[in-house]
């Protein structure tokens, strides 16, 4: 194999400046042309030369259509190139228009063709923006764990945590078996959210409106009201999740009631516990949780249960919890020292309800994103709107039933 050696190829392309007049910007470009031809030239005599030009071309060919001329792109630059794709997909609903925006995304199409016209696409930093968002706008969504799966299941097991540990002296024989946890498997299917915002043609049309961002905070906000609904309440049919809510409680403690319980604290009245007994029973539902799970604790109620232990005061006019700071968001001041997040979707103090929860909701509850957002452009069902057809699949549960503990209306 010939060696073509750096300084061998400058030498044989010099640089000539052939007169006062000529521009210097064309004499370097003219020079690195006739580089770059007697580059291909040796190469083509070397052994392999044509493969390693092939080769090249492609890498070349790969950085040209993920828009990154030899370096990789920042998060930022990312976020725009997607975001400008979104555009001009909702725009034209052209897949040359995506490509003409700088995006190297995957699209999907809906019609046996493989036309890009009426199929969806998925872009990996709108999809995080709207999970963003939503963690913002629903509490569980920003309490719990949340996993991206690819798949239409996930699974996980839990230990009840039983020891096997025995006491044996030296010269003990040590016993062949002792207990060993008992591991509890829970599955956590999809179901799927969808969102329909639509716009006018003369919407698109506006060169000066972000349709990207508006399509974000519209679907953004109709995903999050249904999640935050289904976190707490949905009976877990047809892969949707189960909510908090739904699962079964008693006044069992831990390792003592059956596992798919939460434990639950009495208010000490069976309908309207009197201040003295609401604030007994806060303490003792804060008592109640253990140790490995008060380090990331927090309380979880509504504005209206808010209201009523911000006005308890003692003896001696003391509050139960300190009347400053932001009563709707509720995390300026803690509650017996722990923080408290606001979801209109708990229920008010009433007989028979769980008003207040109290847990490491982390541990306590797991949601499932799968991932992508995918969506659809409709220019068919209404003349003169486009509908808009985003949807994405979300699952979620109960994850570790020692974890959160929860205030009932109840005598005992």
């Amino acid at each position: 194999m010939h060696h073509v050696t750096k300084r061998a190829l400058l030498n044989s392309v010099a640089i000539e400046r052939k007169g006062e007049e000529d521009d210097p910007v064309s004499i370097v470009t003219k020079s690195l042309e006739d580089l770059q031809k007697t580059v291909d030239e040796r190469l083509k005599k070397v052994e392999g030369g044509a493969e390693i030009k092939a080769l090249m071309d492609r890498i070349d060919e790969f950085e040209k259509k993920a828009n990154r001329p030899g370096s990789k792109t920042t998060a930022e630059e990312q976020q725009e190139i997607e975001r400008k794709a979104l555009s001009s997909y909702l725009r034209s609903n052209s897949s040359a228009a995506i490509e003409e925006a700088g995006g190297s995304f995957e699209v999907k199409a809906a019609s046996s063709d493989n036309d890009a016209s009426g199929g969806y696409f998925v872009l990996p930093t709108v999809d995080l923006s709207i999970r963003t968002l939503m963690t913002d706008l629903s509490p569980l969504r920003g309490l719990a764990e949340v996993v991206s799966i690819s798949t239409d299941k996930y699974e996980r097991f839990y230990s009840l945590g039983k020891r096997g540990a025995q006491r044996v002296s030296e010269r003990d024989d040590r016993p062949q078996d002792t207990a060993r946890p008992e591991l509890i498997k829970h599955s956590y299917p999809v179901g799927e959210y969808y969102a329909a915002p639509a716009a006018t043609r003369h919407l698109l049309d506006d060169a000066a409106t972000d349709i990207a961002s508006w399509l974000v905070n519209n679907a953004t906000h109709d995903f999050a009201e249904t999640e935050g609904e289904d976190f707490l309440r949905y009976t877990g049919v047809d892969g949707f999740p189960r909510g908090l809510l739904d699962y079964g409680t008693t006044n069992e403690k831990d390792f003592v009631r059956a596992w798919g319980k939460h434990q639950y604290v009495p208010a000490g009245h069976a309908s309207a516990p009197t201040d003295t007994q609401l604030v007994a029973a806060v303490i003792k539902l804060v008592a109640a949780l253990r140790k490995p799970y008060k380090g990331n604790a927090k309380f979880l109620m509504n504005s209206n249960t808010a209201v009523r232990l911000r006005a308890i005061v003692d003896e001696v006019g003391r509050r139960l919890w300190a009347p400053t700071g932001n009563l709707i968001e509720g995390v300026e001041h803690p509650l017996l020292g722990y923080s408290v997040e606001i979801d209109e979707g708990m229920p008010d103090i009433a007989a028979g309800e769980h008003p207040i929860a109290f847990g490491d909701f982390r541990q306590g509850y797991v949601i499932v994103d799968r991932q992508g957002v995918r969506i659809n452009r409709d220019e068919l069902t209404q003349k003169g709107r486009i509908i808009f057809d985003v949807y994405k699949r979300v699952g979620g549960g109960a994850g570790d039933f020692n974890a959160i503990k929860f205030l009932k209306v109840a005598a005992s």
